[in-house]
């Protein structure tokens, strides 16, 4: 009851700041989604035969290197989580946090648009799995880490600038509480993505020849 309650004043009392990093998600997801349909028609034919050939092979049941996709997607859902924590433990999170969110969405938008170029209507259902739920999930989790790496990057800059006293001690160990969570989820979305999210696909490969 408490934490619900504590979530709840939470959400009250930094709405704003919520709302602007979800608009720079919808601002990165629509530019994806933008940027894929007018890319040259060269790009655009070399992207649908590179999408076409990864559908193909999920419907074939090409053989897949499970162990090289894990360290792949490990990688690079980390990454994102290690960036987002250095922006975080300097002032420049304030500017830089909000453009990690906006470039995984942009991939994600632009992942999207290809797939529904590729395949119109019929690739509804992919490109809806090829992102849920892991990718909304991973998104999520980036949307909390930076939200709360802002508010210590403004804390930062109001101790050395403005030279408030601060208790980072407090701080730091509510932010690495949250990361250490982040980091759990990053991991079952991770194994997901590599065992669950392509078998799932492949339930509808028949809408494909």
């Amino acid at each position: 009851m408490k934490n619900k309650l504590a979530l709840k004043n939470d959400l009250k009392k930094n709405k704003y700041k919520y709302i602007f990093l979800l608009t720079i998600i919808l601002i990165g997801f629509l530019s994806g989604i933008i940027l894929a349909n007018i890319l040259s028609y060269n790009d655009k034919k070399e992207l649908i035969e590179i999408t076409e050939k990864y559908f193909i092979n999920i419907k074939n049941g090409t053989e897949i290197n499970y162990f090289s996709n894990l360290l792949s997607i490990f990688s690079t859902n980390f990454l994102y989580l290690v960036i987002i924590i250095i922006f975080s433990l300097s002032i420049i999170g304030v500017i830089l946090n909000p453009f990690i969110l906006y470039f995984k969405s942009f991939i994600i938008g632009f992942s999207m648009g290809i797939i529904l170029i590729t395949y119109g209507f019929l690739g509804i259902p992919f490109s809806i799995f090829y992102i849920f739920p892991h990718q909304i999930l991973n998104l999520i989790v980036y949307l909390l880490l930076s939200f709360h790496g802002i508010n210590l990057s403004i804390k930062l800059f109001k101790a050395l600038f403005l030279k408030k006293q601060i208790n980072f001690q407090l701080i730091i160990k509510k932010y690495f509480k949250i990361v250490l969570i982040s980091a759990i989820i990053l991991i079952i979305t991770t194994l997901y993505e590599t065992y669950l999210a392509d078998f799932i696909m492949k339930l509808f490969t028949f809408l494909i020849k």
